[in-house]
C-alpha cells in the first residue's frame, strides 16, 4: 500500500512541474497587453442626463424651505461664459478650465455631505459629487498625459454657503462651459453631426 502511495505522490509532483512547465512556455509566447490612453468618450446625450439629473437637483433646492446653510466658505467657479474669448482659446487651455471647474464643484460638494445630516439632501448631493466625477473622468478622456492633472487658475471665482447656490452653479456650469468644451472637441463633432 505505501508503494501506490509514494507512486501516487510521484505521478502528482510530476503532474505539477509538467504544468508549471507548461505554464511557463505559454507565458514566454503571450506577451502583455499594454496601457491604452483613454479614449475620448462623447456622446452628448449622457452629458444631456447629467445636465437633466442636474437642474432637477437645483430645482429640489428652490423648492426647499430652509436654505441648507454650511459652516465656512466654498469656493466655486464663476458660470458665465464670454463666448468671444471662448472661442479664442485652445482645447488644452478649454479642458484645464473646465476640469479645474470640476474639481473646485467636487470638492464643494463633498465638503457638503460630510456636513448635511438631511437624508433627501444627502441624496441629492451623493448622486451629484458621482456625476461630477464621471463628467470629470469623460473630460479627462480627451486630455494628453502631459496635462491629465494640470489645472488652470480660474480668475473668476466666488464663494458661498448655501447648498441652493452650489446646485445652481453646478448646473449652470455644465449648461455652459463644460458642453461648450464637448462641441468644441473634434470627436465630439463627428458623432454629432
Amino acid at each position: 500500500m505505501s508503494y501506490h502511495l509514494g507512486r501516487m505522490i510521484c505521478c502528482s509532483s510530476c503532474a505539477v512541474r509538467g504544468l508549471f512547465a507548461l505554464l511557463v512556455m505559454l507565458l514566454g509566447y503571450i506577451k502583455p497587453a499594454k496601457s491604452t490612453p483613454l479614449h475620448p468618450i462623447c456622446d452628448i446625450r449622457v452629458l444631456d442626463k447629467y445636465i437633466r439629473e442636474a437642474k432637477d437637483a437645483a430645482d429640489s433646492m428652490k423648492r426647499c424651505e430652509e436654505a441648507f446653510t454650511l459652516p465656512g466658505n466654498f469656493t466655486l467657479p464663476k458660470t458665465n461664459v464670454n463666448y468671444r474669448e471662448w472661442e479664442t482659446k485652445d482645447l488644452r487651455t478649454k479642458a484645464e478650465e473646465v476640469q479645474t471647474g470640476l474639481k473646485l464643484l467636487a470638492v464643494a460638494v463633498q465638503k457638503a455631505q460630510n456636513v448635511t445630516v438631511n437624508s433627501s439632501m444627502l441624496y441629492l448631493i451623493e448622486r451629484s459629487y458621482s456625476n461630477i466625477r464621471s463628467i470629470t473622468q469623460m473630460v479627462r478622456s480627451f486630455s494628453t498625459p502631459d496635462t491629465l492633472n494640470r489645472e488652470r487658475e480660474l480668475q473668476t471665482t466666488f464663494n458661498t454657503r448655501t447648498l441652493r447656490t452650489i446646485f445652481h452653479a453646478y448646473l449652470n456650469f455644465l449648461q455652459g462651459k463644460v458642453r461648450l468644451f464637448f462641441l468644441d472637441t473634434e470627436a465630439c463633432n463627428l458623432t454629432t453631426s
